[in-house]
């Protein structure tokens, strides 16, 4: 049975001086590696700053590693150079204003962590600053181990980032619900609803989780589909009667430009038409099928020349963007379900509400949502999209003005889908030969 050390499963306990954890023991071991980057010192100093709350620091560790962080030598944060700090226990207290108890719980918590690492003076205390010979260390605080945190503390921005405007996406489009409900309620004097609607909007501000935002928003989705006005199908958008698909337009009056045919009738001869329409056309069937068209919707030409009629299915695009799976109620989910999902994956991804908006009265709502999928893929695939929204309202912009054609990307989704599934069997088969062969005896 190999033997292991102590060291490294018990903290180093010696009387009188300081207890060294594995976890410290660990981030000094680690300076003598190559850091993975060497950020500047206002680099570090602005990512601390807008570290997201639920980063594992308490508030008092935050600010005594903020205060060190500012009073190191800009030049300090080179390459070849280590940033270093020496500081009195009652000049740390005076930069911070702790007492000495929190003062040392908070230096206990940074070196934990393995954002900093004590360097102790020869007895093992930090009573004042250890004049050594050449090569000896320094007595005080190494702020090296930060460039080795460098990597962890840029992924934990980014999910702060993504967190707030998923945050302020749910806050607006609550808002916008609310605005609409406000409206209804009033139209159908339900003051209950009214006083339901305001509430959610006051809690909304109170709180910054993702779940609890999103059970206000289904909430005020509910209240909307509650005084939402039911449309009359028999009437259209003017409120008269509709024209029912069995009764005739009325035709406009028969001449030369409609094309009319005009019989010229003689008992002692056949009839015989004689057509004096110019470009020798009947127009008759054409302006009565035109005229019982059901009217278009307004995304129809926009998906004709966005989508170019690509046929995505929900599980296609379930697949080529996992994020969906865990916001859609169903796993077959249809076109509005699918859409709802991507409304909330796109606060996810950083794409504001009003953006959001905008693309879906621009393009449709289902056109927006095709969008934001393709970008969240292309996103997983590490492609960097540095600002989300302006991204977005790009896109918007290109489908517009007719530039867009989302179907090559979706095509070459496909292609890179139909590759994978293509390679899965073979693997799978030589994984279940090699589990399926007999051992031998020897």
């Amino acid at each position: 049975m190999p033997q292991t050390h102590t060291d490294d499963l018990c903290p180093i306990r010696r009387r009188g001086k300081r207890t060294v954890t594995p976890a410290m023991q660990r981030a000094r071991n680690e300076l003598f590696a190559a850091p993975p980057a060497c950020p500047d010192k206002y680099a570090v100093l602005n990512t601390l700053r807008a570290l997201p709350r639920s980063f594992p620091l308490t508030r008092t560790a935050r600010g005594l590693l903020e205060r060190m962080v500012e009073k190191t030598r800009p030049e300090s944060w080179e390459a070849l150079e280590t940033p270093f700090i020496y500081a009195h226990n009652v000049t740390l207290m005076g930069w911070t204003g702790l007492s000495l108890t929190a003062l040392r719980r908070a230096v206990r918590e940074l070196a934990e962590a393995g954002m900093i690492v004590p360097c102790d003076g020869r007895n093992g205390q930090r009573g004042r600053r250890w004049q050594g010979a050449d090569g000896m260390s320094q007595v005080g605080f190494s702020l090296a181990s930060l460039r080795y945190r460098w990597p962890e503390l840029q992924v934990e921005l980014e999910t702060g980032r993504r967190r707030r405007a998923e945050v302020a996406f749910l806050r607006e489009a609550i808002a916008d619900l609310n605005e609409q409900v406000r409206v209804a309620a009033e139209l159908r004097g339900d003051e209950a609803t009214t006083l339901a609607a305001a509430r959610i909007m006051r809690l909304r501000r109170g709180t910054d989780l993702i779940e609890t935002l999103t059970s206000y928003h289904d909430d005020m989705k509910a209240l909307w589909a509650r005084v939402r006005p039911v449309e009359n199908p028999a009437e259209n958008s003017v409120g008269r009667p509709s024209k029912t698909p069995q009764c005739t337009p009325k035709m406009a009056p028969m001449d030369a430009q409609s094309g009319t045919h005009y019989t010229e009738r003689n008992n002692k001869k056949p009839k015989e038409v004689v057509v004096v329409a110019p470009d020798r056309r009947n127009r008759i069937e054409t302006m009565r099928r035109e005229a019982q068209m059901s009217q278009r919707e307004p995304s129809e030409g926009l998906e004709a020349s966005i989508l170019k009629g690509f046929p995505g299915t929900s599980t296609f695009f379930l697949t080529v963007c996992p994020a969906l799976r865990d916001l859609c109620a169903s796993a077959k989910p249809d076109r509005a379900q699918l859409t709802d999902a991507v409304e909330l994956l796109s606060g996810q991804i950083g794409i504001g509400y009003q953006s959001w908006k905008t693309g879906c009265i621009a393009l449709g709502r289902f056109e927006a949502a095709v969008a934001v999928i393709v970008m969240a893929t292309r996103k997983d695939q590490g492609e960097q999209i540095r600002h989300p929204d302006a991204y977005f309202r790009a896109l918007v912009e290109r489908g517009v003005r007719g530039t867009l054609h989302l179907d090559r990307s979706l095509y070459a989704l496909k292609d890179m889908l139909a590759q994978d599934v293509s390679q899965m069997p073979v693997r799978a088969t030589g994984r279940v030969k090699t589990a399926s062969q007999p051992g031998r005896i020897q």
